[in-house]
């Protein structure tokens, strides 16, 4: 499962531009970061680990955690909006206004670690 999710966030970032921050944890999107990790915690935290906080073990198997998915090399703001808007096996049918969306975008994109390297 995790192995599909990263390649479908694969695919959605080959069709983007590369993003590269200023600093790790600078965002350049539109979004607010408590805004999104407030509608993180009510909507995605029954399935996956959205708050940064690695004191909890994720499934094996489940989901990626956010921090998992935000220091994805080759995630994107515009590969997550995609991934957001796209119907997935085993994952909600959400159905996010572009300013939720641009708001977990923003909040995921704030756990990042490290830049991305530019390609």
């Amino acid at each position: 499962m995790r192995k599909m999710i990263y390649g479908a966030l694969a695919v959605a970032a080959a069709a983007t531009v590369t993003f590269v921050t200023a600093g790790a944890q600078q965002v350049d999107v539109p979004g607010n970061v408590s805004a999104g990790r407030a509608f993180a915690i009510k909507t995605c935290s029954q399935c996956h680990l959205v708050t940064g906080r690695r004191s909890l073990i994720p499934k094996p198997n489940g989901p990626p955690d956010f921090v998992a998915i935000a220091d994805t090399p080759s995630i994107t703001p515009t590969s997550l909006y995609v991934f957001l808007h796209t119907p997935h096996p085993n994952m909600p049918n959400l159905i996010l206004s572009q300013t939720e969306s641009h708001d977990v975008i923003a909040y995921i994109l704030s756990l990042r670690k490290e830049a991305p390297q530019p390609q």
